[in-house]
């Protein structure tokens, strides 16, 4: 009997892309129902401000408006923390309420509610929400969030100051005390943030024969956002259906639990209609999560011949103006990614979040582990240039072995609990120098230094990193077979882009034996799958395709059992189970496959990237005229999607490491709320992305596989950002703070004069 083999590791072509090549994917904004009325937030214009009054008659007075509401008409709730490792006592006390409370405390922060007939009027109604505001003042840029006498944003709190998490390994100062040399630079990774082709929207309906609610828009984690719900609306989380729609772009900051959410889902609970809500451009800017913004004071010591002894960092991570459902991540991340894929003899680190008078902050692709590659990897460059060394050969003389692998870090007392940074395979140094070899180091060296002159200077940057992911707790998957002899694959995560239909039906086909064709995978609606942890930190293939597989598995067994025959030579065709010498039966008989796949702990996986860079010289305009990244996927199910995850993510960090930045005034008033303000890269300002991929299997999971969708983020900023070092020479030991905008580096070529 003929099995269909080879379906993981093969390039299969993506699922999903007919419809949305088509037109006939449906959007948020394509979902309409019967009845539907229309949702405008009122939004703070001022960064911290008492809230003296409302006076909402005049809109609620507009013909077709059916609501006006403010906090005073909710119930005083906050919007949950989902992660248990990022949950801490003083993050739930700067929880963010759906509407403000007495004060708004940052620029975009929902103030009330307009809801009306048709999308125009409700958004002229609220141009008659009268608000009268006592202005504060403001805690406006991350280095003077902590200081004593800077204006407490949640007086409650007593400080600024949202939780920290010091790391201790080895005796620091016994390893300073022994070093020949210090480098020490303060580093500033910037404020931006993903900014989605399609904006955040949603719709919620009460169905009035059993008062369920459904929340049309839901992606990501879909069944954190009905538990969210639940406990807000106090209501049985069974009692609502989350259904998740195409969407435009997520790359972490779509689908979490926002002040939106909740506030279609009391408005359709009260009106008893569905109530839809878009959000616009300019709210997107000022509403959807932010990422990315700290500062360090980072030393290094080292030895004379280039072996890295220890490093000391101090870290102050921006949350916003709240903590919000990702609670402490943007300062828990760095974290564990600070000492990355080299061997320390010791290190201290501390990484506080702060409060600002800003939009809170989330997570955005390769989140904690970007920002502490580009501070780590360009003061390694830093050192390698006060050594007179290469600044590929200190890595070399300093990855962590192949040989050391599996490696855990040991802390000692005084740090924070924090999951296991374990490295349990790959190959960091030969995985490096596959790296130099396919890129051409060497040979890149020289041209860069050949090509440099005419007004044009041109350099070449690494950068090498860890990355975490496969974050459990767990993800169960179900394969119903149907008549026909096709199945359906039921999973709890998501589909944001990365083309988790087709890879999840790979795996289940690779080892059911079954054409590509006679698959469905099923992941849009919590009613079909009653549990799930989503789309997040890289965890889709590695923590659900491990369970598609465990449950390809059981059904296999169970029609096995069922036939008398062993499990490996069980044939699915035809609508019925075979087995050698004829015995069959129907696929209905066999039942459903299913399986849980526990995933205790995250990977960690290593990945490196190399950036070849022009800069004018009296533009300070800087092209990257080649950018290679190769990273270490464990086994790649479908090598295509990898590369196009991998080189994506890596013009996502080229935007970020040039153009892209959300600043703010003194007043701590946002300067970029357009698409005209903020400079995201075009196709003409982005190289072909050449894509390494490499795989040394995880252990500890059937599949192998290792996360790959943020990857190619990671090293980007940094290898960019010492590329641009390289070209500019002198001037470039001040690269310290990103983006590296044409502004700023002529400013940086002018104090080098």
């Amino acid at each position: 009997m003929t099995r269909v083999r080879g379906l993981v590791g093969a390039d299969v072509e993506r699922l999903a892309d007919l419809p949305l090549l088509t037109g006939a994917a449906r959007y948020v904004a394509d979902v309409c129902r019967d009845g539907e009325v229309h949702a405008r937030i009122v939004r703070s214009q001022v960064a911290h401000a008492r809230i003296a009054g409302i006076d909402t008659a005049d809109a609620a007075a507009m013909p077709g408006v059916l609501a006006v509401i403010t906090a005073d008409d909710l119930p005083d709730v906050r919007i949950p923390i989902r992660l248990p490792l990022a949950d801490t006592p003083r993050a739930r006390r700067v929880l963010q309420p759906p509407l403000a409370r007495g004060v708004v405390r940052y620029v975009g922060e929902p103030i009330a509610v307009v809801v009306a007939t048709d999308p125009y009027l409700a958004e002229d109604a609220a141009e008659l929400v009268d608000v009268d505001l006592d202005e504060l003042d403001v805690v406006a840029d991350l280095a003077s969030a902590a200081d004593l006498g800077a204006p407490v944003l949640h007086p409650g709190l007593g400080d600024n100051v949202v939780s920290s998490y010091p790391l201790r390994h080895g005796d620091v100062d016994a390893a300073f005390a022994r070093a020949d040399v210090v480098v020490r630079e303060r580093l500033r990774m910037h404020r931006h943030t993903a900014v989605p082709m399609e904006t955040r929207g949603a719709i919620a309906e009460i169905d009035p024969v059993t008062g369920r609610l459904t929340l049309w828009g839901g992606a990501k984690v879909k069944h954190a956002v009905r538990a969210a719900l639940g406990e807000m609306l106090a209501i049985d989380p069974a009692d609502i259906r989350i259904v998740e729609v195409s969407v435009g772009g997520g790359f972490g900051v779509r689908g979490e639990a926002y002040p939106e959410d909740y506030l279609v889902a009391f408005l359709a609970l009260r009106l008893g209609r569905p109530v839809k809500w878009i959000e616009d451009r300019t709210e997107h800017f000022v509403a959807t999560n932010h990422a990315r913004e700290q500062e360090h004071e980072l030393e290094i010591a080292a030895t004379a011949d280039g072996r890295l002894l220890a490093f000391r960092d101090r870290a102050w991570c921006d949350q916003g103006a709240y903590a919000r459902s990702q609670g402490t991540l943007p300062e828990l991340l760095p974290a564990l990614h600070l000492p990355g894929p080299y061997r320390w003899e010791a290190f201290a680190l501390e990484t506080t979040g702060v409060l600002t008078n800003r939009t809170p902050v989330g997570t955005y692709r390769g989140p904690g582990m970007t920002e502490a590659a580009f501070v780590r990897e360009r003061l390694l460059d830093v050192l390698a240039g006060r050594l007179g060394l290469d600044p590929a050969e200190l890595r070399r003389r300093n990855l962590i072995r192949d040989d050391d692998l599996p490696f855990t870090w040991s802390l000692d007392a005084g740090s924070a609990p924090v999951p296991p940074i374990s490295y349990l395979s790959g190959a960091f140094g030969s995985s490096f120098e596959t790296l130099l070899a396919r890129a051409g180091y060497d040979e890149l060296r020289r041209e860069a230094a050949a090509r440099s002159g005419d007004g044009v200077s041109a350099g070449v940057g690494v950068a090498t990193y860890v990355e975490v992911g496969a974050m459990g707790p767990f993800e169960d998957a179900r394969i119903v077979p149907a008549a026909d002899g096709s199945f359906v694959v039921h999973v709890g995560v998501a589909s944001l882009g990365q083309g988790v239909e087709t890879v999840l039906a790979q795996v289940a086909g690779d080892e059911l034996g079954v054409p590509m064709d006679r698959l469905r995978v099923d992941h849009h609606d919590t009613d079909a799958v009653p549990m799930g942890f989503g789309a997040f930190a890289s965890r889709s293939t590695p923590v659900a395709g491990n369970a598609v597989l465990l449950a390809a598995r059981d059904l296999r067994a169970k029609a096995a059992k069922l036939l008398g025959a062993e499990p490996g030579d069980v044939e699915f065709r035809d609508g019925r189970a075979h087995a050698p010498g004829g015995a069959s039966c129907p696929l209905q008989e066999v039942g459903e496959g299913r399986a849980r796949f526990d995933k205790p702990h995250p990977t960690f996986s290593f990945g490196a990237a190399l950036s070849v860079v022009e800069v004018e010289r009296d533009t300070g305009r800087v092209r990257v005229v080649r950018h290679v990244v190769a990273h270490d996927v464990g086994r790649a199910v479908n090598p295509a999607l990898v590369r196009g995850q991998l080189a994506g993510a890596a013009s996502q960090g080229i935007g970020a490491a040039l153009l892209e930045e959300l600043s703010y005034d003194e007043r701590a008033q946002p300067m970029a709320t357009t698409l005209g303000d903020y400079r995201l890269p075009s196709a003409g300002e982005l190289p072909d992305v050449e894509v390494i991929v490499l795989e040394h299997p995880a252990p500890g999971n059937p599949l192998g596989a290792k996360g790959a969708g943020e990857s190619g983020m990671v090293g980007t900023p940094a290898a960019v950002a010492n590329a641009v070092a390289d070209a500019l020479g002198a001037a470039g030991a001040r690269v310290t703070t990103l983006p590296l905008t044409a502004d700023r580096v002529r400013a940086l070529l002018r104090e080098a004069t």
